[in-house]
């Protein structure tokens, strides 16, 4: 399974991982994209799972969203996520970090520095 977009590429590993990677500033009409791109990723990995999904979602490099965008990405995340899937975001800082913990609410996320490390939470739980 892949699925590429400009603005985000979409796979999923051989451990039912699905990956985002997300490049540029993202519009209300990108995540319009994103959204339904991304759905029938959650619902694989969570076949593939025993019912909950686990996602690893890259945006180091990408530029900091808006207020508003976090408030979009969020209001998807409420919609498309459920209660047992897990949630990694790579960003590039520490700030970063408490603005997704912050706003996404969603009880297994965490946000990571490290790729590597948040491949090892999503491993592990």
């Amino acid at each position: 399974m892949r699925f590429d977009d400009p603005a985000f590429a979409l796979w999923m590993d051989e451990h039912h991982i699905v990956h985002v990677r997300a490049t540029g500033a993202w519009t209300p009409e990108i995540a319009d994209r994103y959204w339904p791109a991304f759905s029938p990723f959650l619902a694989e990995s969570r076949a593939r799972l025993s019912g909950y999904a686990k996602a690893l979602v890259d945006r180091r490099g990408a530029p900091i969203m808006t207020i508003a965008m976090v408030h979009r990405m969020r209001d998807g995340i409420i919609e498309h996520y459920q209660p047992d899937d897990r949630l990694a975001l790579v960003v590039d800082s520490s700030p970063l970090k408490s603005q997704i913990r912050q706003n996404y609410p969603l009880e297994h996320l965490e946000a990571f520095l490290s790729y590597d490390a948040a491949l090892a939470w999503l491993l592990q739980h």
